[in-house]
């Protein structure tokens, strides 16, 4: 009994049909991944070697390796050295655009920086050619390494362009993530540059503007027709909606919570500084929306209102001590208003159409990763681990709130992983998603 009770479970065994890695009609000899700071793998507000050994192009070129594909080499920097978004802040670039539409950089000083991460200078060419800090338009552009480190420690000449140098590794396959900074410094700012529906058609792009759209189009079918030009296949991937991001959904826009007598002390000292009775903002015992600054309010200053920001950026100090919010309005750098929070996402659904588009036109694979971001703001499950956007439990972004975690990372892959083998008939397999770090505590 005991003989045949082991042979029927050896004959109930399952069968696992692992999936054999081929790269269908792809060709990964030569993988190439173009993009900026969510591409080269920084986090944690700083470009460090561990961030870039797990970008999300070096966690897919380990997949498309076991499918022929060839080394992947990225400008490590140095053990225990990072960069942090010092130099970055250094990078407001004005662009004149010249009758063709064409881009170049105006007159400005150079970036400056101690750092040992600019100093030291790596040679290329390099399958990973994400630059933080760079705009659509900066990758077209002679001479960008003159004002931008990032680029300038790795850049081939003097007037190089961030795509020349790229297409030094003569790609058979790429990938293009840009656009999330053509968005994203105006967000991070509190709206403080040009917005998208503002910009119309101008002869300049100052560092905090929305790129217009003209600018961003001319851009995006320079970038992917060059890249495709040369009989590379690739992907595109679209930009995340930046306002559902944790650097600008921790901070609670009704954060301000009261006691009877402080929201009665409050109504009282606004009615002795002379604020006439109907703009007085209705404080009430509980939660209320932050006071924040506002130039079109008659008085300058308004209570926040549901589905408006307030930045991770915001001194948490003054919150809580100064007055911040409550007696004195913050500040507009540190809040994102109704109208301002509109102009993002109508950028955002601007540029991903064109990057569908340009996807379509090329006959690229198309990666939506603001649908998969999006969905993570309620959560995700791979591998049986929680994920979400949430600041610091969630798991997919790190400490500054806007880059991936290693994790965050391993999701972005297997979601191109998915589309790759979709559109190329290829069978990469999707990496252990649960293998990879989240936020990473001192």
């Amino acid at each position: 009994m005991i003989a045949l009770a082991v042979l029927f479970l050896v004959q109930c065994e399952p069968t696992l049909n692992e999936r054999t890695p081929d790269s269908g009609q792809a060709d990964f000899s030569s993988y190439l991944a173009v993009g900026n700071s969510l591409t080269a793998g920084y986090a944690d507000n700083a470009l460090h070697r561990d961030g870039q050994q797990n970008s999300f192009p070096n966690i897919l070129a380990g997949q498309m390796m076991q499918a022929g594909g060839g080394e992947f080499f990225q400008p490590l920097v140095n053990p225990g050295v990072g960069s942090n978004a010092a130099g970055q802040a250094r990078l407001v670039l004005n662009v004149t655009i010249g009758p063709d539409g064409t881009p170049a950089l105006a007159p400005g000083p150079a970036a400056e920086s101690g750092q040992d991460i600019f100093s030291r200078q790596v040679e290329g060419p390099f399958n990973n050619m994400g630059i933080p800090g760079a705009r659509s338009f900066h990758l077209v552009v002679p001479g960008y390494g003159n004002l931008n480190p990032f680029f300038g420690r790795m850049m081939s000449d003097p007037q190089a362009t961030v795509l020349g140098d790229a297409m030094m590794v003569q790609p058979s396959f790429f990938t293009l993530w840009i656009g999330n900074n053509d968005v994203l410094g105006y967000a991070t700012s509190g709206g403080t540059g040009q917005g998208f529906a503002e910009m119309g058609d101008p002869e300049a792009v100052a560092g905090n503007d929305i790129t217009p759209m003209n600018v961003f189009s001319g851009s995006i079918d320079a970038i992917a027709g060059t890249l495709a030009g040369s009989g590379a296949q690739g992907a595109v991937i679209n930009i995340p909606d930046v306002t559902s991001i944790p650097f600008f959904t921790t901070v609670p826009w009704n954060g301000l919570v009261l006691t009877p007598e402080q929201a009665q002390q409050l109504r009282a000292g606004y009615a002795a500084q002379g604020v006439p009775e109907p703009l007085i903002p209705d404080f009430q015992p509980g939660q209320n929306g932050f006071i924040i600054a506002d130039p079109d309010s008659p008085i300058g200053l308004r209570m926040a209102q549901q589905g408006e920001l307030i930045l991770l950026s915001v001194p948490q100090d003054s919150l809580r001590q100064a007055g911040w919010g409550s007696i004195t309005p913050i500040p507009n750098q540190f809040t994102l208003r109704a109208s301002q929070i509109n102009e993002v996402q109508q950028a955002t659904d601007a540029f991903n159409a064109k990057l569908q588009e340009a996807a379509n036109a090329f006959d690229l694979a198309f990666v939506d990763v603001n649908s998969v971001l999006e969905r993570a703001r309620t959560g995700l499950v791979f591998d049986g681990v929680q994920l979400s956007t949430v600041f610091v439990q969630g798991g997919v972004f790190s400490l500054d709130g806007v880059h991936l975690t290693p994790r965050g990372s391993a999701v972005v892959a297997n979601e191109m992983v998915e589309a790759i083998n979709a559109k190329y008939g290829s069978t990469l397999s999707p990496v252990n998603v649960s293998a990879y770090q989240g936020v990473q505590f001192p």
